[in-house]
């Protein structure tokens, strides 16, 4: 099927596939997982291999059977301990408490590979920007081996098997996934984690009040000109004017610093924010993300939701620092 799809459910807006059910309001836990196709047991299995006039138990392993219709999800090491269906939403309950909702729930690969996405009910609204940043709180959780039980917030809604790994990589690459691998304390770990899990909402919170600081400070259009040179690497800009730098440098940094000015006076950045600290946030952003001249499609995967770049994590230090300076 498309996607590895199987079964699912998306609230108000369809999955880019067209497959699954599109509810007009969020659901509770019970219709979530039924509507998700979450609503089975993993049950564990002997595995037996037929030999000549009996058959040979395969001591140390275990078959992973879906409950319902029979399907084999794995063949695994004793050791390996299942986390079902239902520990997933006992997680899941914690951010449901904070506001959150059940906004997509999706069965993958006949089972092997589940997830959910849960919507904050109050979107983070700026000052300044009509836009509206609806966060997630995303789960995800296999039953082949393939991956553990992953908590994370995020901006990206799960909906096939390419966003799952999407809003893996994101929640990584930010510092807000939790993972629970299928250990044997593994639902001690869950106990440890929930004080992490609960934290979410307030995580979310700090980034809305960083944002508001940034819409407060002003910026003239020398500071947005001395912003643009430092994350393009041309502090000063002493790669412009050296004479010892070649002409295709010099192309090179003007055609960077081209990408961001034009987008201050694109439709990404609020006319009221382009001389403010969240307007050069912004730019700086979708600079890092979108812009920078990337080697391959590859490359711009991997910087967009594998690398840490750290110039994009000091974006507020680096605004800081060019206003007083």
């Amino acid at each position: 099927m498309t996607a590895l799809f199987d079964q699912g459910f998306f609230v108000r807006v369809p999955a880019w596939h067209g497959l699954g059910i599109v509810l007009d309001e969020y659901p509770g836990r019970d219709e979530a997982m039924r509507l998700a196709g979450h609503d089975f047991k993993v049950i564990e299995r002997p595995v037996d291999i037929p030999g000549v006039h009996t058959y040979n138990r395969a001591y140390g392993f275990k078959a992973l059977i879906k409950s319902g219709d029979g399907t084999v999800l794995n063949v695994t090491k004793s050791s390996y301990e299942i986390i079902q269906n239902e520990t997933a939403y006992d997680v899941a309950d914690l951010l449901y408490d904070q506001g959150f909702q059940f906004e997509t729930g999706i069965t993958l690969d006949g089972g092997k590979t589940c997830a959910i996405t849960l919507a904050l009910n109050e979107p983070i609204v700026i000052p300044g920007d009509n836009s509206v940043t609806v966060p997630y709180g995303c789960l995800s959780w296999a039953h082949d081996g393939s991956g553990s039980l992953r908590v994370r917030s995020g901006t990206i809604r799960q909906v096939c098997a390419n966003t799952v790994a999407a809003s893996e990589a994101e929640g990584k690459n930010l510092g807000t996934d939790f993972t629970f691998r299928h250990t044997k304390n593994v639902m001690e770990r869950i106990d440890d984690a929930r004080n992490a899990v609960r934290g979410v909402r307030a995580d979310l919170d700090v980034f809305r009040v960083a944002m508001e600081r940034l819409c407060e400070i002003e910026v003239s259009p020398e500071q947005r000109d001395m912003f643009v040179s430092t994350i393009i690497g041309d502090k000063g800009g002493l790669l412009s004017t050296s004479e010892t730098v070649t002409t295709r440098v010099k192309g090179n940094v003007e055609a960077e610093r081209a990408k961001i000015n034009a987008l201050f006076f694109g439709p990404t950045i609020p006319e009221a924010h382009r001389l403010t600290g969240y307007g050069l946030f912004q730019a700086g952003g979708e600079y890092f993300d979108h812009l920078r001249q990337a080697r391959s499609e590859n490359s711009y995967v991997k910087r967009t939701l594998l690398a840490t770049n750290p110039a994009k994590a000091n974006l507020v230090k680096t605004i800081r620092e060019v206003v007083a300076a």
